[in-house]
């Protein structure tokens, strides 16, 4: 089961950096960008390949952290509150994580 969602995350991943690499090519800060992607897969293959709860922790915290900095990527007023939201919500996730954990 954890090779096929890898599989998705992959696939979704791969496609999202082909198509931003055409569609993001005159922004200076493009590379930061693929390598928020390749981030947000790290964390991604964290979460699924869980041998302990560290890991788990670090791949939830990790896509937090990865999806805020997404959000944010074009900074202006409004993807400032969505990526407070994401922070809330990940924070949300914790609590819950935590919770079915105990």
């Amino acid at each position: 089961m954890g090779l096929l969602f890898l599989a998705t995350v992959f696939f979704i991943s791969s496609n999202v950096v082909i198509y931003s690499q055409r569609y993001i090519e005159e922004d200076p800060y493009s590379e930061r960008f693929i390598l928020l992607v390749f981030g947000f897969v790290i964390s991604m293959f964290l979460l699924i390949v869980r041998p302990n709860l560290l890991r788990l922790l670090l791949g939830w915290d990790g896509l937090g952290l990865v999806s805020y900095c997404l959000v944010i990527y074009y900074s202006s007023k409004k993807s400032n509150r969505a990526g407070m939201l994401t922070v809330l919500t990940n924070r949300v996730g914790d609590v819950c994580l935590l919770m079915s954990i105990a």
